[in-house]
């Protein structure tokens, strides 16, 4: 597979003069300016390298090459320059971390050179990312399977709450979400020093010794510590240690950091073991969030909006099926109310009011439509 190659340029026989002679050895793709430049980075990468001119209407080489780098990091970045730019070639280098810069015009076989040169460095670049990337990934499944074995509770848990996290993740948006889902599976790492019983005394709302209390406030500091010695876990390392902190200031550790200054992941964690916890003491889904959301003031609210979201109708309702005698105003249908001959009498989602009430009576008393009903009954905030 030839390796793809793009030129920038705001002259379209310069363009045209690449395309014709790198063909045959490399698969070139060309843009007409910076702006069109920027589309084809975003669009039809990953390149292994972009040549770019250094005068261009709108925004200059520099600029271009600068940008490039900020979206696509591994790429590698040629500048090509008029004589009499030495100066702005120097600043390109520092500015833009060019790889090289050549001047025009440029002999060809200098130009193949250099893009030689350039996609050698680019396949370094990406074979130490792999090898990065595997060595990485290699030891956070030794980790996560140390856990498991040591303290399948504590593996549990960080597994129940993976979904939350990339629910999240999605719905915010986030471009690096590998790092809120390894902080995940790592979280609960510095358990290993809890035992399972103490872990099952958390999740079931007991209340814990002082001894206890102490270790398990430990944990999220353990887990960072161990995590921080892994290259390139530093952030990971970060969001592992504020897992417990509340967005009020409240938790561990106690330092001065609260709201938006507490990591992200680590806001989402805090909101998603609570929850966690919540729902094994509670076994529903509705009164877990609703119980979570009494001390709101613990929790990022856009997290706790995007929680709620996930849960849907969990949140705030119980599904359940109900005869007329227990049919009772405040309800909401939640299947529509179809005769026997297929014609809808009322329509899923509506709230039960005295009125409708009433009218479905008469429909069961007529026997057009079934005396049971599915509804989605309000939780009530639990005491």
């Amino acid at each position: 597979m030839k390796s793809k190659i793009l030129f920038v340029d705001d002259e379209v026989n310069i363009l045209d003069s690449f395309r014709v002679g790198l063909r045959k050895e490399y698969e070139v793709d060309t843009a007409l300016g910076p702006e069109e430049g920027l589309v084809k980075v975003h669009e039809a990468g990953p390149f292994g390298v972009v040549v770019s001119d250094l005068k261009m209407p709108g925004m200059d080489g520099i600029d271009f090459l600068i940008q490039v780098k900020e979206r696509a990091p591994n790429t590698v970045r040629i500048m090509l320059t008029g004589h009499g730019d030495f100066d702005k070639a120097m600043d390109a280098v520092n500015r833009g971390h060019i790889f090289r810069f050549l001047q025009k015009p440029c002999p060809m076989d200098l130009l193949k050179a250099s893009l030689e040169d350039g996609l050698h460095q680019y396949r370094l670049i990406m074979a130490e990312k792999e090898l990065l990337q595997k060595t990485l990934k290699g030891t956070i499944e030794l980790v996560s399977e140390i856990v498991a074995l040591v303290n399948p509770e504590a593996f549990g848990r960080s597994q129940r709450i993976l979904r939350y996290i990339r629910y999240m993740v999605r719905q915010k948006g986030l471009r690096d979400g590998w790092r809120y889902e390894m902080a995940t599976m790592l979280s609960q790492t510095g358990c290993l020093t809890l035992s399972e019983a103490t872990l099952r005394k958390i999740q079931a709302g007991e209340e814990l010794t002082s001894e206890e209390t102490q270790l398990y406030e430990m944990h999220p500091l353990i887990g960072s510590n161990l995590l921080a010695r892994i290259p390139r876990m530093e952030e990971v390392a970060r969001i592992v240690a504020y897992q417990e902190k509340g967005f009020d200031g409240s938790g561990v550790p106690h330092d001065p950091l609260l709201g938006e200054d507490i990591p992200l992941g680590a806001r989402m964690l805090k909101l998603v073991l609570d929850y966690d916890v919540a729902l094994t003491r509670l076994g529903n889904p509705g009164k877990a969030f609703l119980s979570v959301e009494a001390v709101a003031e613990r929790y990022d609210p856009e997290l706790l909006y995007i929680l709620e979201g996930f849960l849907g109708v969990e949140a705030r309702y119980q599904m359940r099926e109900v005869d007329l005698d227990h049919l009772r105003p405040g309800m909401i249908l939640h299947e529509d109310v179809l005769a026997a001959d297929g014609v809808l009498m009322a329509r899923k989602g509506l709230e039960v009011t005295g009125a409708l009430r009433s009218r479905l009576e008469a429909f069961v008393k007529m026997a057009r439509v079934r005396p049971s009903f599915k509804v989605l009954v309000p939780i009530a905030p639990p005491e």
